[in-house]
């Protein structure tokens, strides 16, 4: 979900110091970095101004090149508006699950060939619903799988959550042992 705890993770991602982030009245994800400064509203927002903080490299490069910066923040509009409500409803679930499978077939990343904060942002906002996942239904989004686990492998991106089991061997197991 594009949640408080997401938040600092792709603030500890991007290195910047997050400031305080809570829900204000109306329930909106806000950060106050400080009390000079106006408060900043809605996950998106919250993401775009950690990114001009950052000073990260990797980062900061693939925000130089307007195209890429614009993909970046498709993703980041697709990860409110689509990711977060399938980890609520299981037929919402599928029908992106489908759509980000068929989209990395032939990508190693969301944009361009490099790690970027869209990657982040939607492996922490699918991480719910993939840990859901029963092991057949992982075999049924083999590239959305790669993706994950490959992204879940790099420290800087998990940040401490548990590593799913993506092993064929597992369910080869669990096949095998339902079957006798």
């Amino acid at each position: 979900m594009c949640s408080v705890d997401n938040t600092k993770r792709i603030a500890a991602f991007l290195e910047v110091p997050l400031g305080k982030v809570g829900y204000n009245s109306e329930k909106i994800l806000t950060r106050t970095k400080s009390t000079e400064e106006p408060s900043i509203s809605g996950f998106s927002s919250i993401i775009q101004s950690l990114v001009r903080e950052t000073q990260k490299p990797a980062v900061k490069a693939l925000h130089s090149d307007f195209e890429v910066e614009c993909q970046i923040l498709q993703w980041l509009d697709y990860a409110v508006l689509f990711v977060a409500p399938s980890n609520k409803d299981k037929h919402a679930a599928k029908s992106l699950l489908e759509e980000l499978n068929q989209y990395l077939q032939s990508r190693s990343y969301l944009v361009d060939d490099a790690l970027s904060v869209a990657d982040v942002v939607v492996f922490h906002t699918i991480h719910e619903t993939m840990a859901n996942l029963q092991p057949l239904e992982k075999e049924n989004f083999l590239n959305v799988s790669r993706w994950f686990h490959h992204l879940q492998h790099l420290e800087e991106v998990r940040q401490g959550k548990h590593l799913l089991n993506f092993s064929t061997l597992q369910l080869l197991e669990w096949a095998t042992g339902t079957h006798t």
